[in-house]
Formats: structure tokens, sequence, C-alpha cells
């Protein structure tokens, strides 16, 4: 198997009835974090309901939405061919609560992937590391690991179908670099690759910043 997996940023609800229903549909379950920034920062619902919408008129697919962390009932995640959440990282991590990553786990042996967007790439060294490195090839981790706000300019897209009538750009935003990887970046497949400039490393060492 291989892990298409951004080489800089890993790809960080109301209750939503699913869209295009059909049982012959791929299933995905997108989770929302819990508010936990200012408004317009982090928005996970607001992010989730995005994606939803973007993916709408998409045909095969079946999205099923949820909001304050983590689904309702467990039952959700039945059949489902992909798994997103858009959540804080960390200790608080939604699913490195209780049983959750064993419930992960689950679904990851029965062929189910996983997207986790923005701060969500970020588990614990003693909780989640390990299993997330076994399912997307990489994460944020504290002490190793940067996240600062910069204007990445990708000049150069990879030649695989996830950058179809994709044009080179540049934006910017909180990106992630200098990211635990498995070794020899085993399984993964870069797809979006930049230089971090000189003032991303003006910052003091810190958990999140000035490491490498």
């Amino acid at each position: 198997m291989k892990i298409i997996f951004p080489f800089l940023l890993l790809m960080s609800l109301l209750p939503i009835g699913p869209a295009n229903a059909n049982a012959q549909n791929k299933k995905i379950v997108m989770i929302a974090g819990k508010p936990s920034h200012n408004s317009g920062e982090h928005e996970h619902n607001a992010g989730i309901l995005l994606f939803m919408k973007c993916l709408a008129n998409t045909p095969g697919i079946t999205v099923e939405a949820h909001s304050g962390g983590w689904v309702t009932n467990e039952s959700a995640f039945d059949g489902a061919a992909a798994v997103v959440i858009y959540s804080d990282g960390g200790g608080g991590h939604p699913a490195l609560q209780e049983n959750r990553i064993q419930k992960l786990n689950e679904l990851r042996g029965k062929g189910a992937g996983f997207v986790f967007v923005h701060y969500a790439v970020e588990p614990t060294k003693e909780k989640g590391q390990a299993e997330f490195l076994n399912w997307i090839g990489g994460c944020f981790e504290v002490n190793w690991s940067v996240n600062p706000f910069w204007e990445a300019d990708f000049t150069k897209l990879p030649d695989h179908s996830i950058a179809n009538g994709v044009k080179p750009f540049k934006i910017e935003d909180e990106w992630y670099y200098h990211m635990r990887f498995t070794p020899d970046r085993r399984g993964v497949t870069p797809s979006l690759t930049g230089r971090p400039t000189a003032e991303t490393l003006t910052r003091p060492d810190g958990p999140h910043s000035g490491n490498p």
C-alpha cells in the first residue's frame, strides 16, 4: 500500500444524513473536533461541512458528518472506507481518548483509510504516534516538528492523480514541516514539496518551534 502524504503538511458538525446514499457507495465518515480557537481559526465544524459540500456531487461515495469530536455511536463506522478527522491534536486529540485507538486500528485492519487534517496530525509520543506512523506514514512530533506561518511556494506538482487539474500556487498558511516519518519514508508519496523560508526559524526552540 502507498500512502499519499504531503511532505510539509499531513492531510487537519451537526449530525447530517448521508449524501448520495447508495448501498454500493464508498462510505466516508467525517469527524469534527470540539471548538477550541477564536472564531475563524480551526473551524472544525465548518471545515468538515465544506469538505462535505465539495464531495456532494461526487459519484460513488456516501459522506456522513459528526460533531463533538467523535461519533455518538460507533456503529457509524460500520462499512467505512475512510475516516476523516479535523480536530485539535496532542493529549486532547479525540482519537486518543478512551479505547478509540483500538477502534481505529480495527477499521484499518479492515482496509479503511484515514485522513487527519492540520492539528489532528499531532498525536503524542506516548500514545498514538506508533499507530499514526503505521496508518498514514508520518505525524507532527513535539520538540521535533515546527508549525510556523509562512508563504509556501509550490512550483512543481507531482505526476499523480491527486494533482490532476492543480496548477503551481503559493499561499501563506500554517504549514508544518520537519515531520516525523516512517524509516526511509517507507510507503510515503510526497504530494506537495516546498522550502521553508528563513523567518520560520526565528522563534526560540520549543515544543512547536525552532526544532530543526
